[in-house]
């Protein structure tokens, strides 16, 4: 798994870029070793947007979340992509799954 950490108007302190990497571990299981995740982290009047772009073979995935600290940021993207996964996993699933009569 490959993480990538800009800035943009900012740049992402040691502490953050240590965070991100140790919450983004355990997304290492779910994506496979072939996931790449891009983190772009934007200060804009005081507002940090922390966007995350996620491509892997189990699928592509964008995610966002704006605060004033971009580590609250970082806690609220995760779980945000955690879910548009499994709703992805839902939709191929029903879609496998023969018509019931």
């Amino acid at each position: 798994m490959n993480i990538s950490i800009f800035g943009k108007n900012y740049e992402p302190s040691d502490s953050l870029v240590r965070i991100t990497e140790k919450k983004c571990t355990k997304l290492g299981k779910r994506l496979g070793d072939d996931a790449e995740l891009k983190f772009t982290v934007t200060l804009e009047n005081e507002d940090y947007t922390t966007d995350l772009q996620v491509t892997s073979s189990k699928g592509d995935f964008r995610v966002s979340a704006t605060s004033r600290s971009p580590f609250d940021n970082i806690d609220e993207v995760l779980p945000r992509l955690l879910g548009q996964m499994r709703k992805q996993k839902d939709i191929d699933i029903n879609e496998r799954r023969p018509d019931e009569a």
